[in-house]
């Protein structure tokens, strides 16, 4: 897998999008029928991350906050995470 090195930190250079991550009205994506719970996707978490993939996208509007707590619960005692994201001005 290709990586890059920033001082002692090396970075995957593919990120998993959590977009899709929740479910009900406010889950994931909705539009699409997604309905994925913490249930559903830790497997998905600890296989990307047994395969050395640990930078996570993520954005308080992902599942308007649903992908954010289930990757929160997953990380929860690991330093071997990676997350990137993103705001929204107000």
């Amino acid at each position: 897998m290709k990586t890059f090195q920033l001082k002692n930190i090396t970075i995957p250079a593919v990120a998993l999008g959590t977009w899709s991550w929740g479910n009900g009205a406010n889950g994931g994506d909705a539009v699409f029928g997604n309905d994925l719970t913490a249930k559903d996707l830790k497997p998905v978490f600890d296989a990307a991350m047994d395969a050395g993939l640990n930078l996570w996208d993520t954005a308080a509007v992902y599942g308007m906050g649903a992908s954010e707590t289930i990757l929160g619960q997953f990380i929860r005692g690991r330093d071997d995470v990676l997350i990137s994201t993103k705001f929204t001005p107000r």
